[in-house]
């Protein structure tokens, strides 16, 4: 019996790792990307996740912090905030008209995360004014296509 119990919560315990994985998990081809080597990642019907691509981040070097407006309306190809290196700092420049809605904590704490895993660390929570804007970013086979030149 006590068997049969510790069995039955393991498989429990291991379904739900493995629901909570599949969540968190994005495949690089559900993203959607700009030519300023920004991410999105769609987490409801208007709503996406917004992080910088690995080329990026190699290009910055050790990320030391992170600066975005929030509650701001931006618009396509301006910058939504700023993103700091050892190394250099660029602005992040939005792939669309956005509105950021909110921040990664964890960015806050330990923004060298970005440098770790760039596609799994989403910087912002944003809204797009449009679905069409979405469509007019790269996957992630066109992406790569552009940084080859």
């Amino acid at each position: 019996m006590l068997i049969k119990i510790i069995y039955n919560l393991a498989k429990l315990v291991t379904a739900q790792k493995n629901k909570l994985k599949a969540k968190l998990m994005r495949t690089i081809n559900e993203l959607k990307f700009s030519q300023d080597h920004v991410w999105l990642a769609q987490i409801d019907s208007n709503k996406y996740h917004l992080g910088i691509t690995d080329f990026a981040q190699n290009l910055l070097g050790d990320i030391v912090f992170v600066d975005i407006k929030l509650n701001v309306a931006i618009p396509p190809n301006s910058p939504l905030g700023i993103i700091e290196s050892v190394k250099t700092a660029s602005d992040i420049v939005s792939p669309a008209n956005i509105k950021v809605i909110g921040l990664n904590p964890l960015i806050e704490k330990s923004p060298e995360t970005i440098n770790n895993k760039p596609y799994e660390t989403w910087i912002c929570e944003i809204t797009l004014d449009s679905d069409v804007e979405i469509d007019n970013l790269l996957n992630y086979e066109h992406y790569l296509e552009l940084i080859k030149e």
